[in-house]
């Protein structure tokens, strides 16, 4: 009889805990489908699961901002990390050590690939979505907000047909889109262009595109010599990172064809000592190089509701270089049309490298990269600041979002 007591409430127990998880798990999968679905419907480009003591925070990153979108209660952290894992095909058994996977998604008419990473921290796992919405390649040079000055220099510097054309600035800052509007530039239907990047973002027609697998055993670099070999009269290359990886892009650069590359820097001439510390000789980059371009993007002001304000001793001084009389600076306010942010959309800043044959000597010679970047300003080098502070001039971006940008 005792037996019986006992064992009946043990068993009802079970099946609550049983119940329970059920109720969890469908509530962690409706709840992860939710977030995924709310963010593509933003049009959000990542996804950010904050782990703290009480909670995962939830922020999407929309336009260049990220934004608070909800919170998971502390029982369900782990759930909704596995449940990431699954959707990514990962170890749901690994909680302490980094992971990342890869899944699709159809929004309507919209092919979405969604990159997920795990990294272990105290509060448990930080998981960031990273969204690539694979779309045609539409965008053209001449719709990307370039000075005038800028966007000639650069199309003739494409028209040369050759050499290595390195495309950089932070992540985020439009990249990818700066280079696939350079293939459309460059693209005819009698040409072969290739392209492999970990994340394939657009889509052009007739191009070739490949991307790694983590599951397989060649490198990054290796797969760009491989590329290389099938004779490319246009290359596309993703993110340099490493010695191998600049080097096989180079030697691609010496054939007759045109190389484009994607790099973390901050400015262009900071791109041509990354490539140098990662073990490039400079007599090498000198000869191939043809083009760098340093980007940012910050935020549009509204155009309904921006307020101008005039520029002062100050403020010039501060800049270092002289404005037009009379000038004038924007702030945002806010209205209705913007929500209220005083801000809508976004605005790409440029800066154009082209190199001399000066400039070549002293990359040759070792020259500092302060004496490089001295003589580039000297032969009409626009800086980002520069570009930033025309842009503020005509009321498309505010003078701090320019300078925290830098």
């Amino acid at each position: 009889m005792v037996d019986k007591m006992t064992f009946e409430p043990q068993k009802k127990q079970v099946e609550d805990t049983v119940k329970r998880s059920a109720i969890d798990e469908k509530s962690v999968i409706q709840e992860v489908d939710k977030i995924l679905n709310d963010a593509l419907e933003n049009g959000a480009t990542e996804i950010h699961f904050e782990p703290d003591p009480e909670k995962y925070l939830i922020r999407a990153r929309i336009g260049n901002l990220l934004n608070e979108v909800g919170t998971v209660p502390e029982k369900l952290k782990g759930n909704i990390a596995n449940r990431l894992k699954v959707l990514g095909g990962m170890d749901i058994t690994k909680s302490k050590i980094p992971q990342s996977g890869y899944f699709k998604v159809t929004k309507g008419e919209k092919k979405v690939e969604l990159y997920v990473y795990l990294l272990p921290t105290i509060y448990g796992e930080s998981i960031t979505v990273k969204i690539s919405y694979k779309v045609s390649a539409t965008m053209h040079l001449n719709q990307l907000g370039m000075n005038p000055n800028i966007l000639n220099e650069y199309i003739k510097a494409l028209a040369k047909g050759a050499g290595l054309y390195l495309i950089t600035g932070p992540p985020g800052s439009g990249k990818r889109t700066t280079v696939y509007a350079s293939i459309l530039e460059v693209y005819k239907s009698n040409t072969l262009a290739m392209g492999f990047d970990p994340i394939v973002k657009y889509e052009i027609p007739g191009m070739i595109q490949g991307k790694p697998d983590e599951k397989s055993e060649f490198t990054f670099a290796e797969a760009i010599s491989s590329l290389m070999k099938q004779e490319p009269d246009i290359a596309y290359i993703g993110d340099i990172t490493n010695e191998g990886e600049a080097r096989a892009t180079i030697q691609g650069a010496f054939a007759k064809r045109i190389v484009l590359a994607r790099m973390t820097a901050n400015d262009t001439i900071n791109a041509i000592q990354n490539l140098v510390d990662m073990g490039v000789q400079p007599f090498l980059l000198a000869a191939s190089l043809t083009a760098i371009i340093n980007q940012r993007l910050i935020r549009k002001l509204c155009p309904a509701c921006k307020e101008g304000y005039k520029v002062s001793d100050a403020i010039q001084r501060e800049l270092g270089f002289k404005l037009p009389e009379n000038a004038m600076f924007y702030r945002a306010k806010g209205c209705q049309q913007c929500g209220n942010t005083g801000f809508s959309g976004v605005v790409a800043l440029f800066e154009l490298y082209r190199p001399s044959e000066e400039l070549n000597k002293m990359i040759v010679a070792k020259d500092s990269i302060q004496n490089i970047r001295n003589e580039a300003y000297k032969e009409g080098l626009v800086s980002l600041k520069k570009d930033g502070v025309a842009k503020t001039l005509m009321g498309l971006v505010t003078l701090e979002d320019v300078l925290n940008a830098l």
